[in-house]
């Protein structure tokens, strides 16, 4: 990362001078952010093979590779994307990019339950839906707000599919 920092620090520090500066993005800025959702889709992909790898559930296992095969086409959805050729401002200043509410607080262990995997995994899930959306909501240019508006969808459709197995598995249990 450029200047040493971590990518975090950086997007928290865009975030202050939008908030100062309340006007459009700027394309270095747009490609922080998008740095940040490479980043995060690799961490998922990552996650949820190491969790396929725990479940002892087949069709579970399955789907697991399955989600960690979509969030790797997400990576490279992101990584294609060229925002310099069309990227010329936000509609609204950014008054809020809300970048905690994209992080995760939990990181798996290998002594964990299945009911806390459950969550992170929902969590980062949501995470990923609401960093796409507020995405979708800045661009201007129409095929990178349907990317943004794609990627949200298919995260929705992975918070379901966790927020199922709770439901089937944790509330019963409980």
């Amino acid at each position: 990362m450029p200047n040493g920092e971590p990518l975090s620090n950086r997007l928290l520090d865009c975030k202050k001078e939008f908030q100062k500066r309340e006007v459009g993005m700027k394309i270095e800025e747009l490609k922080d952010i998008i740095a940040f959702a490479i980043e995060k889709e690799q961490e998922a992909v990552d996650f949820y093979n190491l969790l396929s790898g725990r479940v002892k559930v087949k069709p579970i296992t399955e789907e697991l590779r399955k989600i960690a095969a979509v969030e790797e086409s997400h990576r490279d959805r992101l990584k294609k994307m060229d925002v310099s050729g069309y990227f010329q401002k936000v509609v609204n200043p950014v008054q809020n990019l809300k970048i905690a509410d994209y992080l995760v607080d939990k990181e798996p262990s290998p002594d964990m339950k299945w009911q806390d995997l459950l969550q992170i995994a929902m969590r980062r899930e949501l995470a990923s839906m609401h960093l796409y959306t507020d995405l979708a909501k800045l661009i201007t240019d129409s095929p990178s707000r349907q990317l943004f508006e794609n990627l949200a969808a298919e995260e929705g459709a992975h918070k379901l599919f966790f927020e199922k197995l709770w439901d089937e598995e944790v509330l019963t249990d409980n």
